[in-house]
């Protein structure tokens, strides 16, 4: 917990500064008078860290020295406009002394449920293979060419996993820490409750909670691990919801709502059709003649982009992978071809496959127990609101006149996405949160009236449960997890379970109390005399290998891997070290 806490503030502290020195320099360049609060701030200071963080990335590893740097910039920040740094205190301090005893609960109760609930890490499978390790490469090592012909997903190259390098304060725990997804969701959570309050518990505003609710029992997993996902489908649901319950959002709120959706497209491909929202503001900044706003929003996202783009280009040699077909530069360490090709046709079969499963379990229900209904509701709810929402929209259009225009853009977006996310590879985890705003857009439609409804005490009740039940889940969980990996029980080679007062509990310690864990990993010497690990450790009893985040570096063999491409024998080292890079033979 003492790491998790650590991180937080880490975290906290440089996105926070960061956001409040791009949002200052926005408004005086562009004269403009744009004002956030403490979620949105946040926000735009995740965006604006990336650019700093891989410009150095091109040269030094990122690790606490980038983290150190990044904290003394923001000391240095907060010393120069110190009067502002009191104002934004007295602000926050005036917010929460406005709150009583039982509100203030409710803020406090969700964030440490969280910080429990992730204590205990989950084996998912990406996680284990690759997530950590691309973390490693990162922290260990500035950008190495051809780094994707070690494993060809490092070449995904998502912004979550450099952002989680600076932040995993291995150097303090001997391991890393990852838990900047889970802050992302209570800077969330915490903007949901407030304007639930504030809204004098308005229905719109309550049924936003319950959605978010929805979210974190369904995609909670993501939560305990590293996750590509977790980021941009929290982030996506929060801007939809924004845009939704306040749809003048677009012309106040400029710089946020270009910048987020371009960014979050470096965590993850699928959510490409977001720009939209970018692109509208952006023509719209240039029909009004406003060219030095619209000149500034459109250079900071091409400088992000361009940088996640060269980054691309140098792990994989392609500008996107694994989109072969964009295959303009000539270099040596580039990716076989066919590892590209291979790599887009497994990723489109999965997500058939997943939804197929989706599809039969909802046609095929096993209602006579409890976790068989449970099964078939949750899939019900990835289909029937996308089946839905004509019908509703329709509806809406015909006999609400006076719903906001930028309700229906909304709408385009979500079946750009949706379209998207269909022909890309459908599984329901890519896009979780634009699903659950699917739902919400629904909510929203048949829930809006002229006049705004106030519901205060089923609003003080529900949030009263939301926080009772963010409490059970994670005291369940950890009941759970302690029962099944028989934790009351020491072993020899287990870590105790007082540690998790310090940090988080891996998923191989969990193995190693239930016995399961396999410690074998076979050293290979590369062309240079340099050693990588080939594990023959598996996730679960004969189940897939995979490499966790020691020892490093590691991979897996193409023999041991039906979604390997390219084995360890048919790659070389382009110079004396690991820095140099590789490329096919």
């Amino acid at each position: 917990m003492l790491a998790i806490t650590i991180s937080w503030i880490a975290i906290s502290v440089v996105f926070l500064s960061m956001g409040d020195i791009f949002v200052s320099l926005h408004n005086r360049l562009c004269k403009q008078n744009e004002q956030y609060g403490l979620t949105d701030t946040f926000l735009l200071g995740m965006c604006f860290t990336l650019i700093p963080l891989s410009i150095t990335s091109f040269w030094l590893p990122s690790n606490h020295y980038i983290l150190l740097a990044l904290l003394i910039a923001c000391l240095i920040y907060w010393t120069v406009r110190k009067n502002h740094l009191l104002a934004v205190i007295r602000k926050v301090r005036s917010s929460f002394a406005r709150l009583s005893i039982f509100h203030s609960a409710i803020f406090i109760i969700p964030i440490i449920s969280l910080m429990i609930a992730i204590i205990w890490q989950v084996g998912v499978f990406d996680s284990l293979l690759y997530h950590q390790q691309n973390i490693r490469w990162n922290e260990e090592f500035a950008i190495v060419p051809g780094l994707g012909n070690i494993e060809h997903r490092f070449s995904f190259n998502s912004n979550y996993l450099l952002l989680s390098a600076i932040f995993s304060l291995r150097t303090i725990f001997g391991e890393g820490v990852y838990s900047l997804q889970v802050l992302v969701l209570i800077a969330v959570i915490c903007w949901t409750i407030k304007r639930i309050i504030q809204s004098g518990y308005e229905i719109k505003h309550i049924l936003l909670l319950l959605i978010i609710t929805g979210y974190i029992f369904t995609f909670g997993y993501s939560l305990a691990a590293t996750s590509t996902d977790a980021i941009p489908n929290i982030i996506s649901l929060y801007l939809i919801a924004k845009l939704l319950l306040y749809p003048n959002s677009l012309s106040n709120k400029k710089l946020f709502f270009v910048i987020i959706p371009i960014t979050l497209f470096t965590f993850k491909l699928t959510i490409i059709p977001l720009g939209l929202i970018s692109l509208y503001i952006l023509v719209r900044l240039a029909r009004n003649k406003e060219y030095r706003t619209a000149l500034f929003l459109t250079f900071v996202p091409m400088v992000i982009l361009g940088l996640w783009f060269i980054r691309n280009v140098i792990t994989s040699g392609y500008l996107i992978f694994p989109l072969h077909e964009i295959d303009i530069f000539t270099v040596d360490w580039k990716l076989p071809a066919f590892v590209a090709t291979e790599e887009k046709d497994f990723i489109f079969s999965c997500g058939i496959r997943a939804l197929n499963d989706v599809i039969w379990q909802i046609t095929h229900p096993e209602l006579n127990s409890f976790d068989g209904i449970y099964r078939w509701g949750m899939n019900l709810i990835f289909i029937a609101p996308i089946l839905l929402s004509p019908v509703v929209v329709i509806y809406s259009f015909l006999k609400k006149k006076y719903l906001h225009k930028n309700v229906y853009f909304v709408y385009l977006i979500l079946l750009a996405v949706i379209g998207v996310w269909y022909w890309g590879g459908p599984d329901p985890r890519f896009i979780g949160g634009i699903l659950f705003a699917v739902i919400y857009y629904i909510c929203y439609l048949l829930f809006s009236t002229r006049k705004e409804k106030l519901y205060p005490k089923t609003g003080t009740i529900l949030t009263a449960a939301f926080s009772l039940l963010m409490a059970y889940w994670a005291v369940s969980r950890s009941i759970k997890f302690y029962n099944m990996f028989d934790l009351k029980t020491p072993k020899a080679n287990s870590r105790p379970v007082s540690d998790i007062l310090i940090r988080q509990y891996p998923y191989r310690e969990l193995l190693k109390s239930l016995t399961l864990y396999t410690d074998e990993f076979l050293p290979y010497k590369l062309d240079n005399g340099a050693t990588i690990y080939i594990s023959k450790s598996p996730e679960i009893p004969d189940g897939r290998f995979v490499c966790f985040e020691s020892p490093f570096p590691c991979t897996v063999l193409q023999a041991d891997a039906p979604g390997k491409y390219q084995d360890i024998s048919s790659v070389t080292t382009r110079g004396r070290s690991l820095q140099d890079g590789f490329r096919p033979r």
